[in-house]
């Protein structure tokens, strides 16, 4: 796990290293300030040379100005390696969740995955941060000190290095219960933030059902959880400063009783004495900030196993390391012997799908709910992979083409309307690094969405909201159908698009979804059977198997789940 961590300070060695030069430059001047003590009170306290008297504050002043200088580079150049690795972590985080297929996110929750980005990654830079600067630099005080109490006075330094494995034993204890408190925090907060996500996303349902007592009972058990193990976290952070202290105490203690003996005997000079408690109670407060740190190490650790968690998930859908580049679409599709299963799962999604899709047709995937239809299409796009088989576009398979050359080819639009928290233009544009406005108002209207788009406040350049919240469902699909009549792909993929509609709206919808297929390949989802009549072929889908394929006529007169369907639809 160190090592890991470690890893991403190595981008900014040459950085790190003038940073550990300060931390050196400042723990000689820690040391060099208990070591000038001794001469001060052996020479000017007793009157044996007074040029000391000027000697010794010009010393100080000059170790405080060093001292000062070299903490203040140390710390700013450690701030901004910290902030660095928060940047890279959570840029490599998002990249590697952006890469995982839809399979991933079957199970896993938004807010869970946005705590990990967010919560997780902050408490990992203080660990990785805070492993670097208070350990290097308090380890280099301990050591320089230890070369000053040494040179004072061996026996003593002996003596006093005795309670150290003592302090040993409750940083790591401290340690163990301050990671586990912080990894169950961790995971409330997760709980915390899915919650939060969940209820302001549906909101509108939590008002309709009058259930804002019930969200707030769930929001108060997990936030009394996340208080729970955050309070027995400082319990334990807070437990470890008095124990120090008493172990400091002791040993301070016992130097004073033999130190002091040895001076009344005649052994050791005040000054000597004196200048060893002076550089002993430094030396102990490196150590305690040691306890410190690693408390914090250790709920960098307890995050840092999240976040791993995360970066060592398998990336199921790969680009190939040598792939040509694919002609436009021009021949066919071939689903050959297709089967998916998903991970710990024992039924199959799809089973032994076999389905061939001619240049120019209008395919129709329909079915009972659960069949296997949007799964089917998100296999054409390759959001996931076959488990076994495989799937041809004009004789290649899609394994050995990558993602950016395949999708550039098909064009998506769903029933879940996605919009970003942008402006209508650049949400019909996304995708399109140079916006071409006069392209987009063409294309806008022909996806009749142009008249009102006109009418809002600040036409293509309005906010649209978070999701798109301040259109309606038809207005938010258009603008779903313009985009992708802006990309011009050969392949259309249309999943239930005219579902959830009020009549005006799915006639305007259906008009643009008309225009929009002219000349193209579509794989149309769709429950409405009335939308799909004069589709070339009809693929009807029962448990992930295909069972009737043909023309709404015959398949009409061979009865069937699709006569059962229309029945149900149409039989008033």
């Amino acid at each position: 796990m160190y090592r890991r961590l470690l890893q991403f300070l190595l981008p900014y060695k040459g950085k790190l290293f003038i940073a550990m030069a300060a931390m050196v430059v400042l723990a000689a001047c820690t040391a060099a300030l208990a070591w000038v003590m001794q001469p001060m009170l052996d020479e000017v306290l007793s009157g044996k040379n007074k040029t000391y008297i000027y000697l010794v504050p010009i010393a100080i002043i000059g170790l405080y100005i060093i001292k000062g200088t070299a903490f203040y580079t140390q710390a700013s150049i450690m701030a901004f390696i910290g902030q660095r690795i928060i940047y890279d972590i959570r840029k490599k985080i998002y990249a590697h969740l952006t890469a995982q297929s839809l399979s991933f996110f079957t199970h896993r929750k938004t807010g869970e995955l946005l705590g990990r980005i967010t919560y997780d990654v902050t408490l990992l830079q203080g660990a990785v941060s805070t492993t670097v600067t208070s350990l290097m630099r308090d380890v280099m005080t301990i050591i320089f000190l230890l070369g000053v109490i040494f040179y004072q006075d061996w026996l003593l330094a002996l003596l006093s290095l005795i309670v150290f494995p003592i302090m040993v034993l409750p940083i790591v204890r401290f340690g163990q219960k301050m990671r586990q408190a912080s990894y169950d925090g961790q995971v409330s907060m997760g709980h915390m933030s899915s919650l939060v996500e969940e209820s302001i996303g549906g909101i509108r349902v939590v008002k309709a059902f009058g259930m804002e007592k019930y969200e707030r009972k769930r929001f108060k058990n997990i936030t009394t959880d996340f208080m729970t193990h955050q309070v027995k976290a400082l319990k334990v952070q807070a437990l470890s400063f008095p124990v120090m202290e008493m172990v400091a105490g002791l040993g301070i203690a016992g130097i004073l009783l033999y130190g002091g003996l040895r001076v009344a005997d005649g052994e050791a000079t005040a000054g000597m004495l004196m200048a060893f408690i002076v550089s002993l109670l430094m030396l102990y407060d490196p150590v305690r900030r040691l306890s410190r740190a690693n408390n914090e190490i250790q709920q960098g650790l307890a995050a840092a196993e999240r976040i791993f968690d995360i970066l060592d998930a398998p990336i199921d859908v790969k680009d190939p390391e040598e792939a040509e580049p694919i002609n436009k679409f021009s021949t066919e599709i071939n689903f050959k012997d297709v089967c998916l299963t998903y991970p710990n799962a024992s039924n199959p999604v799809l089973d032994h799908i076999d389905l061939n899709i001619k240049s120019g047709e209008v395919v129709a995937l329909v079915g009972r709910s659960g069949a296997g239809k949007t799964t089917l299409a998100n296999m054409l796009l390759r959001f996931m992979d076959p488990t076994q088989g495989g799937i041809d576009i004009d004789g290649r398979d899609l394994r050995s083409i990558t993602q950016n050359d395949l999708r550039n080819q098909m064009s998506l639009v769903t029933q879940e309307i996605v919009l970003f928290n942008d402006t209508v233009l650049h949400n019909i544009a996304y995708g399109h690094e140079d916006i071409d406005r006069e392209e987009v108002i063409r294309i806008a209207k022909i996806a009749n969405a142009h008249e009102f788009i006109d009418k809002l406040e600040q036409g293509y350049d309005t906010l649209v909201g978070e999701r798109g919240v301040i259109l309606s469902g038809g207005q938010r699909q258009r603008l779903s159908l313009a985009r992708a009549l802006l990309k011009n792909a050969p392949i259309l993929v249309l999943d239930e698009a005219t579902s959830s509609l009020d009549t005006e709206s799915e006639r305007l919808v259906q008009q643009a979804i008309d225009k929009l297929m002219l000349g193209r390949t579509v794989l149309v989802i769709a429950h409405r059977l009335s939308t799909i009549r004069n589709a070339d072929k009809i693929v009807v889908l029962d448990e992930g198997e295909i069972v009737q394929i043909g023309s709404h006529a015959e398949l009409l007169e061979q009865g069937g789940i699709y006569a059962e369907l229309y029945a149900l639809q149409f039989g008033d």
